[in-house]
């Protein structure tokens, strides 16, 4: 090498070496907290909500250019709507020297988001859509590599319907996320993973949650769906067509030996009933709110079962008191079918009270249990509802309206070997305040007939009957 060239090299590795000194002095002595108003002016104006820094900024050069901030609160209209202990921005260095800010990274570090929709049905995040004077809103096209959450929080309260919705230890990675130069939700496309510890609403608890998405094109899609449910495993999928006037969604679900005395527990119910059962449902719905959601829910929920013990509870000699006396209401026995697939309805009415004072002591089993609903617009209808006993099989029929949440045309009957309702109750009215109908006169009459005749309804009708029930159990 000749001199001519080491003195190049020479100026190049000074040159190189003046610049690095010269950014670590600059970082060392500039402060960034003097513009932390600033920055906090900027935020809000782009946000349309409240944003402070109560914390210090840090800024960084090494090994990823970007700003820390502690501390982030933001609120709208005088209350919280998020807030993080802190917050990492990390942004491409070059194009800064053309004056461009590219953010590569977001993170959020245990934040903690508090959602509310008022009795109006406006949330707490929204801004008001006004436009200022000589502004458009931007319609450039963004892209952020990487989001991440660590140890978030979400509380959602509906204050219409009381209903309080928690999420808790939940970890969310977003990556290549970009959108813009259209419709948001059109445009939107990124892949992300998402885990919580634990999400709660009013008495369900569902675990170890983790989902897999991706969206592109106006299509977003969560696949697979993985929980634990009431001691079982959970397994879905959910799609999502977000363009065009109205969302459309398709859920299914599957859950594989949840435990039945888990249902009872998380209901505040007494643990009598143990096993495993299976649950399995498809619903496609399309709508702007969960209103519009319900009015057009279509599908099939379905719930099995086999060998499930009944502690303190004799479910024959309940049935054999009810034949002689009929002081045992039989819809608390359909209390069995709602409890899997419509589960909330169990503990609005039901607990199972009349039937434990019949039972007076004894333990029982239910062999089999299938209660197979379909669904229309709303409606639940009974396609396959019964479970058996070692003597007896009881059926249930009708529907269930979540629309007008009320029942319509519900019986519960004790079935005889073709399939007719040897008695049989009705329930009908709110799910909040159901009223359940009293036997017959003429089922009060045959109560003491029933005791010393073998087939009481056979005599009466010369062996003619109704059938109740076409489903898939035999008598047992």
């Amino acid at each position: 090498m000749n001199a001519k060239m080491q003195k190049v090299l020479l100026v190049l590795g000074g040159s190189a070496a003046a610049v690095v000194v010269a950014i670590v002095i600059f970082v060392l002595t500039f402060d960034i907290n003097d513009y932390k108003s600033r920055i906090e002016a900027a935020a809000s104006e782009a946000t349309g909500m409240k944003v402070r820094i109560n914390g210090k900024l840090k800024l960084t050069l090494f090994p990823r250019p970007g700003v820390s901030l502690d501390d982030i609160v933001i609120q709208n209209r005088g209350a919280d709507v998020a807030s993080a202990k802190k917050t990492e921005v990390v942004i491409k260095l070059l194009p800064l020297l053309r004056r461009e800010v590219l953010i590569q990274q977001v993170g959020l570090i245990t934040p903690k988001f508090f959602i509310t929709k008022d009795r109006r049905g406006h949330f707490n995040f929204e801004t008001s859509q006004k436009k200022r004077a000589g502004k458009e809103s931007p319609t450039g096209r963004f892209e952020v590599g990487t989001i991440f959450i660590k140890g978030g929080d979400v509380l959602y309260l509906d204050e219409n319907s009381d209903a309080k919705t928690e999420a808790t230890a939940c970890d969310l990675t977003i990556s290549n996320l970009s959108a813009g130069g259209g419709g948001f939700l059109g445009t939107l496309s990124f892949r992300g993973d998402l885990s919580c510890g634990e999400v709660k609403a009013n008495e369900l608890r569902v675990s170890g949650i983790r989902v897999v998405m991706k969206a592109h094109g106006g299509e977003l899609e969560a696949n697979p769906v993985t929980m634990k449910f009431f001691g079982g495993d959970g397994r879905g999928t959910i799609k999502a067509v977000m363009a065009g006037e109205s969302p459309e969604y398709l859920v299914e679900l599957s859950i594989t030996k949840f435990r039945f005395e888990e249902v009872l527990g998380t209901f505040q119910q007494k643990k009598s009933i143990r096993g495993e059962m299976d649950l399995k449902s498809r619903l496609t719905m399309k709508g702007k709110n969960a209103n519009e959601m319900t009015r057009t829910a279509q599908g099939e929920i379905s719930l099995r079962g086999q060998n499930l013990f009944l502690e303190s509870l004799d479910l024959d000699r309940v049935l054999e008191k009810y034949e002689k006396s009929q002081h045992v209401n039989l819809v608390d026995l359909g209390a069995f079918f709602i409890a899997g697939p419509l589960g909330t309805l169990l503990t609005k009415g039901y607990d199972f009270g009349s039937v434990y004072k019949a039972s007076l002591g004894g333990n029982s089993t239910i062999n089999k249990l299938v209660s197979t609903w379909k669904v229309k617009n709303g409606i639940a209808d009974a396609e396959d509802v019964a479970f058996t006993t070692s003597k007896n099989r009881v059926a249930l029929k009708g529907r269930l309206d979540f629309v007008q949440n009320r029942f319509e045309g519900v019986s519960v009957g004790v079935l005889n070997a073709k399939g007719c309702a040897t008695y049989s109750q009705k329930i009908h009215g709110s799910f909040q305040k159901p009223q359940i109908d009293k036997p017959s006169p003429l089922r009060s009459l045959l109560g003491p007939i029933s005791s010393l005749a073998k087939k009481p309804i056979e005599i009466l009708t010369g062996g003619r009957c109704t059938v109740f029930y076409r489903g898939s159990l035999r008598q047992p």
